[in-house]
């Protein structure tokens, strides 16, 4: 309040009953696998599957892959994502250690200037360098470098090979250069060097094969997956697949770590068996009892989008339908009964086996009506608390809120007025889950004893009494 001095009506306010929670989602996907274009560990975010495939580049055969016997995951199981629902994904991409990366070759007076591929993969393997004379100045290169629709064009370059090397990988300020792409200095597909070449560089055209092929790396192991998770620790996701790979435990204690106090990122993560025509595999799902693995089966027909027909794969891609399914549906709203998108089921299972799925923790999918469905939206827990999925996702919704809620009054006041104005807000944020009809009912208490009071600590105590989504209807009829 102001130092009183003149006579007058004097108004302090305080805003702490003005902060309220944010908006609060929980449906961006999270995925890893492995690809043909892109840094290997970076997380890149497209907005859609013709921006992943800018990125990552196309998915190849899945019949007939680029690497006998293991295809490539990424992109085939984002256009799965997407198909269902998926709109915000952060994915990485992985590969097996000791691949090598496109190295091109561009002729100058004496030697070449070398370009080299950003990352490795034979994404990088079919680029087209055009270095032509400028129609001003022939001292000046016009460079276009491009594969397909991925197109880096430069104008005004100089042609002297260090200044040439400078501008094109952005380190230079001498010369006035254009990109036709609107970010960025430089290019973003490739790295040059001058490699012991001196003069200009030679005018011309330098079609693939590069002197060095890249190479993917499909056969990534459980320790290339691992890293990917780990690239998506700190990021903003909260269902999270490897894409076509099956490693239950390891994805199981990444979303427990991540969903920890210490690193407070609630997720869950969808899987399935990289073998799911065998219902003994599917039975064979792994126990969580934290309730935070999704795993689902059997896998799914489409059709493949390079070779054009139609391919059966297994469960470990139809864990990324269903993560696509659940990022587009609200937190209560339970996926059983929903459509997936997709020609037909790997395996169709009669009724019985449906039901030891169901009884093994496996988020069944069938036939039905013409279409695609999930049997039940389970998760792979044994408590039948968290045996609903949309129950963990409406606790970690609460969770979530309660934290945006309570994080502004950090650093604030220890004392009765600011916690009242702290269970204010967070009553705000449950008032609103009951009338979204989240939540039936709760009950909330915000307090603090002398010693904690002295410590810092605000207690919020919470009883949350989450909605639950009909599973079975029993009818009884009485005939007379």
């Amino acid at each position: 309040m102001a130092e009183m001095i003149l006579p007058g009506t004097y108004i302090e306010v305080r805003a702490e009953k003005l902060i309220a929670a944010g908006p609060i989602a929980i449906g961006n996907v999270g995925i890893v696998g492995t690809a043909r274009r892109g840094v290997v560990g970076q997380v890149y975010n497209p907005s859609n599957i013709g921006e992943a495939r800018d990125i990552f580049g196309e998915a190849d055969d899945y019949a007939n892959p680029i690497e006998a016997g293991r295809e490539l995951t990424l992109v085939r199981a984002l256009e799965l994502v997407y198909a269902n629902g998926g709109q915000r994904v952060f994915a990485v991409r992985v590969a097996a250690d000791g691949q090598t990366a496109a190295v091109y070759s561009l002729p100058a007076s004496t030697g070449n200037v070398t370009a080299t591929a950003e990352a490795i993969g034979d994404g990088y393997n079919d680029f087209t360098f055009e270095i032509a004379e400028n129609s001003d100045d022939n001292t000046l290169r016009d460079v276009t470098i491009s594969a397909g629709f991925l197109t880096e064009s430069y104008r005004e370059v100089p042609q002297a090979v260090a200044d040439f090397v400078g501008v094109l990988n952005g380190d230079s300020t001498t010369y006035n250069y254009r990109r036709n792409s609107s970010t960025g200095e430089g290019s973003l597909l490739f790295t040059f060097d001058v490699a012991g070449a001196t003069g200009d560089v030679t005018a011309g055209t330098v079609d693939p094969p590069p002197g060095t092929l890249g190479t993917n790396g499909a056969a990534a192991d459980s320790n290339n997956y691992e890293d990917g998770l780990a690239a998506l620790t700190n990021q903003d996701v909260h269902i999270i697949v490897m894409a076509g790979f099956d490693a239950a435990v390891s994805l199981a204690t990444h979303v427990d770590n991540a969903s920890s106090d210490l690193m407070r990122r609630e997720r869950i993560g969808v899987t399935g068996s990289t073998n799911s025509d065998d219902l003994t595999d599917l039975l064979s799902a792994p126990d969580n009892l934290n309730g935070r693995l999704v795993y689902v089966g059997p896998g799914l027909k489409t059709d493949d989008p390079v070779s054009g027909k139609e391919v059966a794969l297994p469960a470990s891609y139809a864990a990324a339908a269903v993560a696509g399914l659940l990022s587009s549906l609200d937190p209560h709203f339970s996926p059983t009964n929903k459509i997936i998108k997709a020609i037909g089921v790997e395996t169709i299972f009669n009724g019985t086996e449906l039901e030891q799925l169901l009884l093994n923790r496996v988020m069944a999918l069938e036939e039905r009506n013409g279409s695609v469905r999930v049997v039940r939206g389970i998760t792979s827990s044994t408590n039948t608390a968290w045996s609903q999925v949309t129950t963990r996702r409406i606790v970690d919704f609460a969770k979530f809120g309660v934290r945006s809620a309570a994080n502004p009054f950090i650093g604030k006041l220890n004392n009765e007025r600011v916690r009242q104005a702290l269970k204010g807000s967070i009553n705000g944020f449950l008032a609103d889950m009951v009338d979204r009809e989240m939540l039936i009912s709760y009950e909330l208490e915000v307090s603090a004893t002398r010693e904690q009071e002295i410590r810092g600590i605000a207690q919020v105590t919470m009883i949350v009494r989450p909605t639950f989504s009909i599973d079975f209807i029993r009818v009884t009829m009485f005939l007379e």
